[in-house]
């Protein structure tokens, strides 16, 4: 979505035009009560009275704290923060985010990041010639990016196992299908999904013979597997967001009647479910299983103080089993869409942090915990 924006000298002529206003309105007021006039006000007084406005507006403006300019906050001591991208090149894709009729925060969670299976590679998603496309450049963060789609509107990505692939999504109308596509050369692409449905957020197999789903029908989602070799869809059970972790299970977004989102695993082998993260006040989304298996990256919201006008999306994360619920972003802009580097060790994740507007960028956080 392209943003409208003004000019900063022009925001803050604008605000001291009304500081202005506002100020000589309170003069009349109290001029009024006290039976004056502003009439018997000579003009030296009132280049004084301006003079004294113009000060007191330039003090209340210096208090004034661009907050996405901060590249971290100190609750987030003893993380190192890198920038990966530059926001004055390449318009990074954000996901959604808005409130609902009920003043609830709501937010996309299709997977708008990956890293190869071989650490090198990072994939991301472009807004560039009123297109959404996914580009691909080294994880050093170093050299220019490569575009790898040529299409309209891009919703996702995903590597195949041996990083030959690269499956996403494409809205197209009220529907979007899935497509793959060569990972370093060609615009070639194939179709997966058929006519009039509408499938998000890929991920393949532990195995690379499936690519797991979610499929929309209406306001229902369901998880669904297309079978590479065989060309066959097989369907699962309730959910969004799919996370294949064996050969027999995945993690998945759920929503409660509350209607917050919810973690669970599903072994579809034997039949069972579990709920690993659920919370009356929070929803949580876009989970990833970390390289030992022991850890989940998620996102959620997060009330600031108890302010809902600061309420944003921050990182989390949570043993497998339900235990460690940690926020590990605390900055005020929207932070989301977390995956693992390789080692285990690091996380890549989108933020509006460290820029003048609350663009959004790629940055690199350290992952310390035991």
């Amino acid at each position: 979505t392209q943003k409208i924006s003004v000019t900063l000298s022009s925001v803050i002529i604008a605000k001291f035009f009304c500081f202005i206003v506002f100020f000589t309105t309170k003069l009349r007021r109290i001029s009024l009560i006290t039976k004056f006039s502003m009439s018997y006000i000579s003009s030296n007084s009132r280049y004084l009275l301006v003079a004294i406005a113009a000060t007191m507006f330039m003090a209340s403006c210096a208090t004034t704290h661009n907050f996405y300019v901060d590249m971290s906050v100190p609750e987030e001591g003893g993380s190192n923060f890198a920038k990966m991208t530059d926001e004055s090149f390449e318009t990074i894709t954000s996901p959604s985010v808005s409130r609902d009729f009920n003043g609830k925060l709501t937010w996309w969670g299709n997977p708008l990041l990956a890293i190869s299976n071989d650490g090198q590679s990072l994939a991301y998603n472009v807004y560039k010639n009123e297109r959404r496309n996914i580009f691909v450049k080294s994880i050093t963060g170093i050299g220019s990016s490569v575009q790898r789609t040529f299409r309209s509107n891009v919703n996702d990505v995903t590597f195949s196992p041996d990083d030959e692939i690269i499956c996403f999504s494409q809205v197209e109308g009220a529907s979007s299908s899935l497509y793959t596509t060569n990972a370093t050369q060609g615009a070639i692409v194939q179709k997966i999904s058929p006519q009039n449905v509408a499938d998000y957020a890929p991920r393949y197999s532990t195995d690379g013979s499936k690519i797991f789903f979610a499929r929309q029908d209406g306001n229902n989602y369901s998880i669904w597997s297309y079978d590479i070799k065989n060309q066959i869809f097989n369907n699962y059970c309730y959910g969004m967001s799919p996370v294949p972790i064996s050969d027999e299970e995945f993690l998945c977004v759920r929503r409660n009647s509350k209607g917050n989102s919810e973690i669970w695993k599903v072994n579809y082998v034997k039949g069972t479910e579990s709920i690993i993260v659920s919370s009356e006040n929070q929803s949580y989304s876009t989970p990833s299983l970390s390289p030992d298996g022991k850890w989940i990256l998620l996102v959620a919201n997060t009330v600031p103080n108890g302010n809902k006008k600061e309420e944003n999306l921050d990182v989390y994360v949570v043993r497998t089993d339900g235990t460690r619920l940690t926020q590990l972003t605390y900055h005020r802009g929207h932070d989301c869409s977390p995956i693992w580097g390789r080692d285990g060790k690091s996380i890549y994740f989108l933020s509006q942090r460290g820029t003048e507007k609350g663009d959004y960028n790629i940055w690199r956080m350290d992952f310390n915990l035991k």
